[in-house]
């Protein structure tokens, strides 16, 4: 096949565009993400919607139109890639997956992959022992076999994750979110149902109001990923409609462009430190995907490595994702991603 390259401003149609909306029950999730669908695709675009919660959205066939398809169980990472390339093919103008926490912690998922592939670990090592005359210790046959349990589901994921991301067809992903308690600084926090860096593989993520049904909640700025001309289209308190999708919708064309202001260069570096520390802050997983995510050669708004404007910060980055790894003390940092303090990387 030959090779051609065109320029970037040719290109007039959609590009990738992929939306995270996470909440609690009661939030609103399903209704503000299918009028967010509506405005991505426009007044008489076709939107396709999976649900993999019991036919859940079949309550809202009445105040929205779109296609369903019941995605049951088992919840194996690759259905989901399978039903977004579907969707494209079909022709769809916006995909709703509700609820995509499914992937993650539902039967079939990821979490239930790794306790069934360290189960089977686990007996394979009891059968062993017996079968040498040794004494077998189930816990300790369990934490040893633990991190080779997660590879396979794990990389099940990321396959997934690379085939959603090499869609064309705009993609919303309905989380579930919940308050969790930390065993170490007996805190509650927010924690998505979905695996850690996800919310930062997508282009906007951010967390609906717990006690107001659709209100786009930003208080904590670790739970929302938005860039540049995003920060503006979403804004605290904001009610989410089929003006926001209609906004995406046009940024993803190309229609709407976010120009830096003069002096820009202080805010550009300021706002990707942010976007770095958010990451930071959810662990070391979330970081590695934000430092390896776009951005990696030039920043927006800038043609210098988002690496290069925070790596004269990067001990505090790197203090973030400790303090997120392990609160009661401080993690090993051997793979923590990033050049060496002091050393640029562009």
């Amino acid at each position: 096949m030959p090779i051609k390259f065109l320029p970037a401003s040719s290109f007039n149609d959609r590009h990738g565009l992929f939306v995270a909306l996470v909440g609690g029950t009661n939030s609103g999730k399903s209704f503000s993400a299918l009028r967010l669908a509506r405005g991505i695709a426009g007044p008489k675009g076709r939107i396709a919607a999976a649900d993999t919660e019991g036919g859940r959205l079949l309550h809202l066939k009445r105040d929205f139109d779109f296609d369903i398809l019941l995605m049951d169980p088992p919840h194996h990472p690759a259905q989901y890639a399978e039903v977004a390339e579907a969707a494209e093919v079909a022709g769809y103008d916006a995909l709703l997956f509700d609820s995509f926490s499914m992937e993650w912690r539902g039967v079939g998922g990821v979490l239930d992959q790794m306790d069934s592939e360290l189960e089977r670990a686990v007996r394979r090592a009891e059968a062993k022992a017996r079968k040498k005359g040794w004494n077998f210790d189930e816990d300790r046959a369990r934490n040893a076999n633990k991190m080779a349990a997660s590879i396979k589901p794990k990389m099940a994921h990321k396959l997934m994750v690379n085939s959603l991301l090499a869609r064309r067809i705009p993609i919303i992903f309905s989380i579930r979110g919940e308050m969790t308690l930390d065993p170490d600084t007996k805190k509650e926090k927010f924690k998505a149902a979905t695996a850690p860096g996800f919310l930062f593989e997508v282009t906007v993520s951010f967390r609906l109001a717990s006690d107001r049904r659709g209100i786009i909640d930003l208080s904590d700025p670790s739970s929302y990923k938005m860039e540049g001309i995003h920060r503006g289209m979403f804004r605290d308190g904001d009610q989410l409609s089929e003006e926001h999708g209609a906004q995406l919708a046009a940024w993803a064309r190309g229609e709407i462009h976010g120009q830096p202001s003069a002096g820009a260069g202080s805010d550009i570096t300021a706002q990707v430190f942010e976007e770095a520390a958010t990451a930071a802050r959810q662990g070391r997983d979330a970081f590695a995907a934000w430092w390896n995510g776009p951005g990696k050669e030039s920043a927006r708004g800038t043609d210098t490595s988002k690496r290069v404007l925070v790596n004269a910060r990067r001990p505090e980055l790197q203090a973030m994702v400790e303090a997120a790894e392990n609160p009661a003390g401080t993690a090993a940092n051997d793979d923590f991603p990033g050049t060496l303090p002091g050393r640029a990387e562009g």
